[in-house]
């Protein structure tokens, strides 16, 4: 591989920008205008590019270093880059035709080469490419680049529920009840599209904010009123309301559940036996046999991440791998109301359920635990002289689901039981969220 040639005058950077088209044509216009004067030293241009908004400082550092190749990725034009893990890399780029920004995550080279890492890659985009829904990551699309492959997807400006926790500690009850929600949520789309994520944990629950639907024809009638009274006005984000979106991100753990009547050679194929997930959140039967868990190993890993938002920490954080496994087996964590006081009963119960032990003494499915937090979940907007009104419902938890079983387990599609406890052939409005509910 030949070494890269760090640049150094403007001239040899104006050449760069213009074979990797990094700048519109307006900018090109421009920049003999800005190399004027300076010397021909090429941290002046990249100072005044930065200056101007017209390059990132990232995209700066690598066109000085003589990376600038690495800056284009297919039909995008890396902006900046997010992330980075042993299997692969996440960037912000912009699409060079269309304008429009993702996240693209390419898998490193050595790793593509490898049979297992192309294996769980590949996963990935197929798992992605099935899912459509608020509370997941949208994907955009996927192709071959140079002697790799990566996949972009939607991007999305914020912050995991990880790092939230760890800058801010324990989270409001009402805050944390509605990220769970909504991840419970996005779960049930994967799950009716037979998926299992895997890898459910804080750091994989991404937060971000979105304006309220209907809300820009109130926006605009108070700016308008506001500059009747003010010729100065306000800005207009200082009046936009906004909620709380979370993005389930991650699916390369995902698998295909086993359909019912498929056979244990398929279901094998469709599983990578050496990746278990993440110790902190791994259910009891996940961590026996990853190749038979279904979607209820995720109502438990969702329901370590509750308890992480409430407590400020993983169910059991002390301990080496394999200790941890056994106490997810074995062991209790330590109650909620012993870190705080202010949980209702309600809730706790949901934490208790959610972690049990055995799968069947859990939620039978995401819609069951969105349904039994939402009274608990208030409706929370960042807005001036927004005064949002607490829910008030009268609803205990459910002592019995009413939606259906797991296929895995024997339960046929659409089944649910009745107040009653009887078999009913489908599930009503209330069993099941549709997709609008997901950001209320």
């Amino acid at each position: 591989m030949m070494a890269s040639i760090a640049i150094t005058s403007c001239g040899s950077l104006a050449d760069v920008l213009r074979k990797h088209c990094l700048l519109t044509p307006a900018q090109l216009a421009e920049l003999p205008h800005l190399v004027l004067g300076r010397c021909g030293e090429a941290r002046g241009l990249a100072r005044a590019l930065i200056q101007r908004s017209w390059l990132t400082v990232y995209q700066v550092n690598q066109l000085l270093a003589g990376n600038g190749d690495e800056l284009v990725i297919g039909p995008y034009h890396v902006i900046d880059r997010l992330g980075q893990g042993g299997l692969s890399q996440v960037f912000h780029a912009k699409h060079a035709e269309a304008g429009n920004e993702v996240a693209v995550k390419m898998i490193r080279p050595e790793v593509f080469a490898c049979a297992e890492g192309r294996q769980q890659f590949l996963q990935e985009i197929e798992a992605m490419a099935r899912l459509d829904h608020a509370n997941i990551v949208q994907f955009c699309d996927a192709d071959q680049w140079k002697d790799t492959y990566y996949f972009a997807m939607e991007y999305v400006e914020g912050t995991d529920l990880g790092k939230l926790v760890r800058l801010s500690g324990a989270l409001a009850v009402h805050e944390a009840c509605d990220f769970i929600r909504q991840s419970a949520t996005g779960l049930q789309h994967s799950y009716e599209r037979n998926l299992v994520h895997r890898d459910i944990k804080p750091v994989n629950l991404f937060l971000t904010h979105i304006p309220i639907a209907n809300a820009a024809k109130k926006q605009a009638a108070l700016l308008a009123a506001v500059r009747e009274q003010d010729e100065r006005s306000v800005h207009p984000k200082s009046t936009m309301q906004m909620k709380p979106m979370i993005k389930i991100l991650d699916w390369g753990l995902a698998t295909l559940r086993n359909p019912k009547g498929a056979t244990a050679e398929l279901a094998l194929e469709n599983i990578s036996k050496s990746i278990v997930g993440t110790a902190d959140y791994l259910s009891p039967e996940q961590a026996r046999n990853a190749n038979t868990v279904d979607i209820r190993g995720d109502i438990y890993s969702l329901g370590c991440s509750l308890y992480c938002l409430l407590t400020g920490q993983a169910p059991f954080p002390d301990g080496a791998l394999m200790q941890k496994l056994i106490q997810h087996q074995q062991a209790e964590p330590k109650p909620i109301d012993e870190f705080r006081g202010d949980v209702p009963a309600g809730v706790t119960a949901i934490v208790k359920r959610m972690m049990a032990k055995r799968p069947e003494d859990r939620f039978q499915t995401p819609a069951s635990v969105a349904l039994a937090l939402l009274p608990f979940a208030r409706r929370t907007t960042l807005a001036v002289s927004c005064t949002v009104p607490l829910l008030k419902v009268a609803v205990g938890l459910p002592t019995r689901d009413d939606t259906p079983m797991p296929p895995t387990i024997g339960g046929r599609p659409g089944q649910g039981f009745d107040r009653a406890g009887r078999p009913r052939s489908g599930l009503d409005d209330t069993a099941r969220p549709q997709r609008r509910s997901t950001s209320d």
